[in-house]
């Protein structure tokens, strides 16, 4: 996708995953996958980011930006989320999606104001299913395997109610609360820059794997 983006000297929208938190564009961006990324936790301007990818894509020399949007994502004047369909999931969620669409053509449009006149062309894309069908690494391989087996030795033993994890690098289990207690969703403040739209941390040292996840 950055091969043809870049062939053409265009913007690539990606939406991917996120309904209510930001993670799975948050986290790609810090990798170095997007130029930004937008997500549910902040409603964003979409003027300003415009301008951001504009930048970006100018000073790139293949000259192409990459913005990777959370599904939940909202900006101001969009005041709710997008669904692709009203029907429901067994939670009683509706199906989200097409805010890569809508945040892609408004994009296009307001190019022009900040590159000199000049239209500037989209590939919009939603990953959606598409981004779990990526080769496993060591991790995804092992954990698994090894969270079975967690998991069975805890029904062995007549223990219930507790969910594998991993904890400062080594295998555990916690009470099922530690995830159904509460949202997790981004700290703003603490690792989202809302005037520069992307992830901001100030030092990696003693932090956990993913850097935002928690202890």
């Amino acid at each position: 996708m950055r091969t043809s983006a870049g062939s053409h000297e265009r913007f690539l929208i990606i939406e991917v995953f996120g309904r209510y938190a930001g993670y799975t564009a948050l986290l790609p961006t810090m990798a170095g996958a997007a130029n930004r990324c937008v997500i549910p936790e902040y409603k964003f301007n979409i003027e300003h980011l415009t301008e951001l990818m504009v930048q970006d894509r100018n000073a790139s020399s293949s000259k192409y930006s990459v913005l990777l949007i959370s599904e939940g994502a909202t900006f101001l004047g969009l005041e709710e989320m997008m669904y692709t369909h009203q029907t429901t999931d067994a939670y009683g969620h509706k199906k989200l999606g097409g805010v890569g669409q809508i945040v892609a053509d408004r994009i296009k449009v307001l190019a022009p104001k900040y590159n000199n006149g000049h239209a500037i062309n989209y590939i919009s894309q939603n990953l959606g299913y598409m981004v779990r069908g990526g080769d496993p690494d060591a991790m995804d391989s092992i954990v698994p395997m090894a969270y079975g087996n967690l998991a069975l030795d805890l029904i062995l033993k007549g223990i219930h109610g507790r969910l594998v994890i991993l904890r400062n690098g080594r295998y555990d289990n916690a009470p099922l609360e530690v995830v159904t207690a509460s949202k997790k969703t981004v700290d703003i403040q603490q690792f989202y820059n809302t005037d520069r739209l992307r992830p901001q941390y100030n030092s990696f040292e003693m932090k956990p794997t993913f850097i935002m996840t928690g202890g």
